[in-house]
């Protein structure tokens, strides 16, 4: 005598379907490329800046900066965008002086490491989400200073 199972093509199907879905759970999930904007800054209290080539920064960027710092004016001095793959690194040459080399760490996370004149200045790590930025600063001759800002493009 043979005994009909009807719904076990029904239970294999459905045990198949949730293996697959285990499997794909299980697989790592590729992570998309950071897109950053650096931008090396000149901050003075002149009106101007000695560089006809430095142009003031955006409007909302100087409110933020003279909300903590204590310089009126702020120029650009030059800005870099660049990837930075899933996982990896990327230098951001600012200029002769200044470079930095930014790791995509597990979070959203960056490494950021600060490179003045060839050697290593400073070194974090820093949540960063898109539209996001954040800020290293230092003191420059005649009552100026220097700033980085590290910002995630969409």
């Amino acid at each position: 005598m043979i005994v009909s199972q009807p719904f076990s093509i029904q239970r294999s199907v459905r045990v198949v379907a949730w293996l697959a879905m285990l499997v794909l759970l299980a697989l790592p999930v590729a992570a998309a490329n950071l897109k950053l904007e650096a931008k090396l800054i000149w901050g003075t209290n002149e009106p101007k800046s000695s560089n006809p080539a430095h142009k003031p920064v955006e409007q909302e960027v100087a409110d933020k900066l003279r909300k903590v710092f204590k310089w009126k004016n702020y120029f650009i001095v030059n800005r870099v965008e660049g990837t930075v793959s899933s996982r990896g690194s990327n230098r951001f040459v600012l200029s002769d002086k200044c470079t930095v080399e930014i790791t995509e760490l597990e979070g959203p996370k960056v490494e950021i490491k600060l490179i003045g004149e060839g050697k290593e200045v400073h070194k974090a790590t820093k949540g960063l989400a898109k539209g996001e930025w954040f800020t290293y600063a230092g003191d420059d001759k005649n009552d100026t200073a220097w700033f980085v800002i590290i910002r995630q493009l969409d």
